[in-house]
């Protein structure tokens, strides 16, 4: 399995390793998954030769969430309310990816990616790619909101069923299914392969800008 597949599979995994950890009564083990899921990202970047800031950054991330789960371990913070966190700080971090690149003078996320996807952007994606950007904002400040409301109000079986796997589910069939309707409105652009996208996702460039 190469490095792209493992990086394209990690976050599911840990997902379902979460939920599996609070529906079964073990969720003060689940910040356990977030650390492993961490450390495979960085053994992964480093073996690709990532830039140095991204391997410190996933170095501090691992570190973090280890002497997090000590201290939930030895009784000292309630996990649920800690294990409820991420969620928010993901989405939330998202959204303001998308949304301030909509700002004046700054290059909407979905246009770059596929800018760098398809090694130049067609001017049938100007506007379209704009709008996508615009929904995906949307879309990512809502499930922030809800995160952080379930987080804070809901139990944590609630918490996890909804967080962990509706929103993913409906992120992802989104994901699809609007690369299956681009495949057949701009079918003519050529290839439009959910797994090349993924692929342009992965690569730490594509999230800054030039």
């Amino acid at each position: 399995m190469g490095p792209t597949i493992l990086r394209i599979a990690i976050p599911g995994l840990t997902i379902v390793g979460v939920h599996i950890c609070i529906v079964t009564g073990h969720g003060v083990y689940a910040i356990s998954c977030l650390a492993a899921a961490a450390a495979l990202h960085l053994v992964l970047s480093i073996w690709s030769g990532f830039d140095r800031r991204v391997v410190l950054i996933l170095a501090g991330i691992v570190m973090a969430l280890v002497l997090i789960q000590v201290i939930i371990l030895q009784g000292e913070q309630e996990w649920a309310q800690i294990i409820a966190l991420p969620p928010v700080l993901i989405h939330g971090w998202l959204a303001w990816m998308f949304g301030s690149s909509l700002l004046p003078g700054r290059e909407p996320l979905i246009r770059r990616f596929s800018r760098l996807h398809r090694h130049g952007l067609p001017p049938e994606l100007e506007v379209y790619t704009r709008r996508l950007t615009v929904l995906w904002t949307t879309m990512l400040s809502v499930m922030t909101v809800l995160s952080l409301a379930l987080g804070l109000f809901a139990d944590p079986h609630l918490w996890s069923w909804s967080v962990n796997i509706a929103m993913p589910v409906f992120a992802a069939s989104m994901f699809l299914l609007e690369h299956a309707y681009r495949g057949i409105v701009y079918r003519h652009l050529g290839q439009n392969s959910p797994y090349h996208t993924l692929r342009t996702l992965l690569r730490p460039d594509t999230w800054i800008a030039p």
